[in-house]
């Protein structure tokens, strides 16, 4: 005689970690069907089990769920850290081609005013060549410049389109146009006490230490506990019942209780669970000796920099006013020019003092803001505003 069954189980439960304790909380519900088929007979039967109320705590006293909540803690701050120093990334990257571009473009600047310079110059000589006052070879030395800065000036446009297109894609917007024109970004810094920032990057310093440390910590811990021994506690209730009908599993329900206390002593494994914890404690202190040198790397290069900054802003007066004075030399060799008094050649290197120093000045306002954008990174504290 053959015989066939279907079994049908419905489960619902919930549970809840205890935080003082580690344990956990369980409420469980639980519906069974039972089909028996045969050549002469059909049965159903019906058991069910609800309320089924149960605790379960480690008896090594670890928490998990404890340190657990440390670690996301530690781990939320961190990633702030992360999300702070992926923006002072990205504004290097703004500074870097925004000066590229600065440079480019006030370089090509100079060399159209140049071009105008030259230009008028050339006119001049020409003048004075028909009027007999000067030779044709006087000219020679203003057209080869002339064609120079012409050819300079070819070369500049074409470099000021690719660095404008790459910088558009890379921001993937238009950020950028050949028509604009790019201001020298003033400096309005004022820098405050050197321990000031030490202390801004111990505070950040702390929380990437605690980030590093706490899952070293954690195993350290869980592995310290059971190391001899690994017991838990089950204590439980709840109400049962069976019947041939659905709804007789409710009537008169049976109450049903468990207590249970599991013990695990690994004899085989003391060596195996000591050297596992020589690993991590060894692993551990290699991660405690790495954050304290890149702390003593950090407050040291935090120093540096203060003082590069510092220095940057007195060398950037001193090319200010050596530029104001070029301005004013220039200004009074022209008219020599004019006059003929002195010669071409010698008016061309003071001019090629004054764009250099310019130049200078630019590239010190560049360094100066790479610096403080490399201390804003590790310090965490915004010096350059997001004008």
């Amino acid at each position: 005689m053959e015989s066939n069954s279907a079994n049908s189980r419905v489960n619902l439960s919930i549970s809840q970690k205890i935080p003082f304790t580690g344990g956990k909380v369980t409420v469980s519900n639980s519906l069974n069907r039972l089909d028996l088929f045969g050549d002469t007979q059909h049965s159903t039967s019906y058991s069910a089990s609800w309320f089924g109320i149960n605790l379960s705590q480690p008896l090594n006293f670890f928490n998990a769920m404890k340190w657990d909540k440390k670690i996301q803690d530690a781990k939320f701050e961190y990633n702030n850290i992360i999300n702070i120093k992926n923006g002072v990334g990205i504004k290097k990257k703004a500074v870097k081609n925004y000066f590229e571009l600065l440079k480019i473009k006030n370089e090509k600047d100079i060399l159209i005013k140049r071009l105008e310079a030259t230009d008028r110059y050339k006119k001049y000589i020409i003048n004075l060549i028909k009027a007999g006052k000067v030779i044709v070879y006087d000219s020679i030395d203003v057209e080869l410049r002339l064609l120079n800065e012409q050819k300079n000036l070819s070369f500049l446009n074409k470099v000021e389109n690719l660095k404008i297109e790459n910088i558009n894609t890379f921001f993937k917007k238009e950020l950028f146009r050949n028509s604009d024109s790019l201001t020298i970004p003033v400096i309005n810094t004022n820098l405050k006490e050197k321990d000031f920032y030490i202390n801004k990057y111990m505070d950040a310093y702390y929380i990437t230490e605690k980030n590093n440390l706490l899952s070293f910590q954690k195993n350290i811990k869980q592995l310290e506990r059971n190391k001899f021994y690994a017991a838990s506690l089950s204590v439980g209730a709840g109400f049962n019942n069976s019947a041939a009908e659905y709804s007789g599993i409710f009537k008169n329900p049976n109450e049903s209780q468990n207590f249970s206390i599991s013990l695990n002593v690994p004899l085989l494994d003391f060596s195996k669970k000591r050297i596992e914890l020589e690993i991590l404690r060894t692993q551990y202190d290699v991660e405690i000796l790495n954050l304290e040198q890149e702390k003593i790397f950090n407050i040291e290069r935090i120093s540096f920099l203060y003082e590069e900054i510092n220095d940057l802003l007195d060398n950037l007066q001193i090319e200010k006013s050596r530029t104001d004075l070029l301005k004013i030399k220039l200004s009074r060799m022209r008219t020599l020019l004019y006059a003929q008094k002195i010669l071409f050649q010698d008016y061309s290197e003071t001019e090629n003092l004054l764009f250099e120093s310019l130049n200078a000045k630019i590239n010190i306002i560049q360094n100066i803001y790479n610096k403080m954008t490399e201390l804003e990174e590790i310090t965490l504290i915004e010096i350059i505003k997001n004008d």
